[in-house]
């Protein structure tokens, strides 16, 4: 909990005559909850803000308007209640109930897996909630263990409450806000979800299944260490059972049946709605894991080449490497609406990128010149034939002082980020000619949604050595920024001025099969402008 912030001018202030803000609480991306009192009644609220610098934006002002709607609309045990809303300053806020306890994270953070009686029983009050808001027409899409509160009621035991229904989508509502966009968190959505497909009920019942699976295991069913690796094994990898994470805990085939139809890949296939599922849950044998028994197994590898290409080695000396590279595909950065951290994907800022198991496009394959760039004199393959000129690296990458170092920095992602950016500008003051730096400075940039100076890093690396024009991962990379409503002209620009014709194969495959809607339009648009530079 955030301590009360002296200087916050909210403290103090009453709301329509009616709330007085009391504390500060916490803060998320999109807005900050504050403890309060309703006056006379003396009754402790949660009153939450949109931030003031979303607040003048009007699509994000219906985004909250929605969500408070959606959350009035809601009167069940299991789920949090909007009280009231309004607008104070020009800032939007919602009065909802005043709940403590502790969230299905804490618990399994500090208590790991949990015997199943008492998960089934959690679980079966989830469902119990999301029943009652779907016969409301509201669909949660963020069910994780973060957004369900556990509080102990007196003679009743654990009492859930789900928070945060601001990502709900009225289907009796037409808002247009999140169109062509994939709403939720990757390690808890539903296929259809992260391909910004049709939601409906049957797309909780997948996140329940995981949560179940999680609450029964410890583990999630699928990791990795990317965001787009998650959603790739969320659609097409097998459901590892329980018993491969946890087996010693005995879980029977019944529950093991139950979990797997609640995460089939395909909607029609699963439980049709939370009732059903509860219903299945109820009849399962009465079972508990061994006393005692909270080990918790790494669930099996999943094996991808695209592991291996997080920071591609620099440009080798023979031409028989030429495997592609898959760009990295971290997590990114995601607006959070109050303090329960939901992830709006898609919006601006807010990104996630594409499958990262994608194979290179099977035409035109360009060449990889991150694994595979020529050094002086080399000959490529004829289909990867850069301009013969341009195939020599002035500075090759061997010759960097601290190149391996860095190398093992930008590997290492956000952590040693800032230390890979200096000592790679420090590189490229000392060695100017070098393609090598500015490349790999251009992919921490782009891991860390710096497009302008991503495409400034790539622009560099191209001057020294137009070869890698033809690399795949600076191409995905770009690409990717077609997602951004705010730079997405600019990185067109550099397809079609500075990558060209290489650049055709991984739009098409874009505009093909990108699962976000927005992506898949604006590489179509771009198409024929890159083919006109042929």
């Amino acid at each position: 909990m955030e301590p009360t912030a002296v200087t916050d001018p909210r403290i103090g202030i009453v709301l329509q005559e009616r709330y007085r803000i009391l504390q500060r609480l916490a803060a998320g991306g999109m807005g900050v909850v504050y403890r309060g009192e309703r006056l006379e009644l003396g009754r402790a609220v949660a009153i939450k803000f949109l931030h003031s610098w979303m607040a003048a934006d009007e699509s994000f002002q219906r985004r909250f308007q929605i969500e408070a709607q959606a959350m009035s609309r809601l009167s069940h045990p299991c789920c949090v209640s909007v009280i009231d809303h309004g607008v104070h300053e020009g800032a939007p806020f919602m009065v909802m109930d005043f709940v403590t306890g502790q969230t299905l994270r804490t618990l399994l953070r500090e208590g790991g897996p949990l015997p199943v009686k008492r998960a089934l029983g959690i679980v079966r009050q989830v469902l119990a909630g999301l029943a009652h808001a779907h016969a409301q027409g509201i669909v949660h899409r963020d069910i994780k263990p973060e957004n369900i509160l556990l509080t102990e009621a007196i003679g009743l035991g654990d009492q859930v409450r789900i928070l945060d229904f601001g990502l709900a989508k009225l289907r009796d509502t037409v808002s247009g806000l999140t169109t062509g966009l994939a709403v939720g968190t990757p390690s808890y959505m539903a296929p259809e979800q992260i391909r910004a497909g049709e939601i409906d009920a049957r797309t909780d019942v997948y996140s329940v299944g995981v949560l179940l699976f999680e609450l029964l295991t410890g583990a999630k069913p699928f990791n990795g260490e990317r965001a787009a690796e998650v959603m790739s094994q969320h659609q097409v990898a097998p459901l590892p059972t329980l018993a491969s994470i946890r087996p010693e805990a005995g879980f029977s085939q019944q529950l093991e049946a139950a979990v797997r139809k609640a995460m089939a890949k395909q909607p029609v296939d699963r439980f049709q709605s939370a009732t059903d599922f509860a219903a299945t849950l109820e009849a399962l044998p009465d079972m508990s894991a061994p006393s005692g028994s909270h080990a918790v197994q790494s669930p099996p590898a999943t094996s991808s080449s695209a592991n291996e290409a997080t920071v591609p080695s620099r440009p080798q000396k023979t031409a028989s490497d030429s495997r592609t590279l898959v760009p990295p595909r971290d997590k990114r950065p995601m607006l959070a609406v109050g303090a329960a951290g939901v992830l709006l994907v898609g919006l601006g800022a807010a990104l996630l990128w594409p499958d990262a198991q994608q194979t290179q496009p099977a035409t035109s394959a360009p060449s990889s010149v991150a694994k595979s760039s020529p050094a002086p004199k080399q000959q490529p393959a004829p289909s990867e034939k850069p301009a013969t000129s341009a195939q020599e690296e002035t500075v090759p990458p061997e010759d960097l002082p601290n190149i391996e170092q860095i190398e093992r920095w930008v590997k290492e992602g956000e952590r040693r980020r800032d230390q890979a950016l200096r000592a790679l500008a420090s590189l490229r003051a000392q060695y100017p000619q070098s393609a090598y730096a500015p490349y790999l400075e251009g992919h921490v940039n782009f891991d860390n949604l710096r497009w302008v100076d991503g495409l400034a890093s790539y622009s560099a690396a191209l001057r020294n050595n137009p070869a890698y024009r033809t690399d795949a991962k600076l191409i995905r990379n770009v690409i990717r920024c077609l997602v951004s409503d705010r730079f997405h002209t600019k990185c067109s620009d550099f397809l079609v001025r500075e990558v060209g014709a290489p650049a055709v194969p991984f739009l098409e495959e874009a505009a093909r099969s990108d699962p976000y809607a927005n992506v898949q339009s604006r590489a179509a648009r771009l198409l024929p402008r890159v083919k006109a530079r042929r």
